[in-house]
Order: structure tokens, then sequence, then C-alpha cells
């Protein structure tokens, strides 16, 4: 788990293989703690229209993380990556009230995807996420997200009260 709310930075690139080898490099020089943790890595993930997406991250629970989502093709994402090229698809921040958060953010106005809709992850049910909006947060998009963990199994695990400024949800775990 990342050492505070400022979860990950999430990069969209076209071959998960090569980015995480060339990330291996750069860490190993600027960040070499960040290579000590197993990868998380799912070689088939879905998120909504998304799916077959090939994703991983190097856990740093000292700092910020690195994760890469390698979109399949003619996905709204893999059609977003031939559009762009490769680049930074989101910033996440963590907090155990993810359905609070986005009411906040709601209420003050920020532009939300969705309207701020929560979406539930169905493998990770623990998993919980939404987005603000690249118009409100200044060309990036913003993902909130409940706090996770790394375990030796290189899969994320949920991590509720990480930080002490959260709320616990009533969700079931």
């Amino acid at each position: 788990m990342p050492s505070g709310p400022f979860a990950h930075v999430c990069l969209l690139v076209k071959d998960l293989d090569q980015a995480i080898e060339d990330w291996t490099k750069i860490l190993g020089v600027l960040d070499p703690k960040s290579l000590e943790e197993r990868i998380v890595r799912y070689d088939d993930f879905s998120g909504g229209a998304d799916t077959g997406m090939r994703w991983a991250t190097f856990v740093a629970n000292h700092s910020t993380e690195i994760q890469f989502i390698q979109p399949a093709p003619g996905t709204p994402l893999g059609e977003r990556l031939e559009k762009k090229g490769e680049h930074v698809h989101h910033l996440c921040f963590t907090t155990d009230d993810v359905d609070g958060a986005m009411s906040k953010l709601r209420d003050a106005g920020l532009q939300l995807p969705g309207n701020g809709q929560v979406f539930n992850d169905q493998e990770m049910t623990w998993q919980r996420w939404s987005w603000v909006g690249p118009k409100s947060a200044h060309g990036v998009l913003i993902e909130v997200a409940s706090p996770y963990e790394s375990h030796n199994d290189g899969k994320w695990h949920h991590a509720p009260g990480k930080f002490a400024n959260d709320k616990p949800t009533d969700a079931a775990e």
C-alpha cells in the first residue's frame, strides 16, 4: 500500500511487458525500494466496456506507486491509446469512504463523469471507485478508490482504515 492517500499514477501503454522492463530500469536507479515487492499483475481484467485489459503495478509501501494499463484493441481505452499514444491515464487517491467523498465532490460542483457513479469490482468485491473529470482536475483524470495493499500472492487486498482521516464505511468487506 502506498504511504499516503495519493496511491498511484497510471500510464496507458501499448506493451505491458516492455513498460515493466523499462520502468524496472528506471526505478532501479531512481527508486530501488519499489522493486523489493512483487509486482501486482492481472493479465485479464475488465472494467465496463474495457475488457481484456492487462495491467501491472510496482508496489511502493513508501511512496506513490507506478501502474500500467495495456488495453485490448477495439475497446474504449484501446481506441484512446491509438488516438493519443501512450500517456498518463489517471492519478489515484484512496479513501475508506468513496461514496461520501464523491458526494462531497459533487456538492463542490466538480465535473464527475457519470455524475460520480461509484463502481464495484466483481472479483475484488471490497473495491469501490469513481472519477473526477479532467475538466475539474486541469487535464488529468482522478480516480477515487478504496484503500488497498499488496500481499505475497501478487494481488490487491483491502486495507481499510489505512489513513487516520478516513472514516470506515458500512459496506460489507
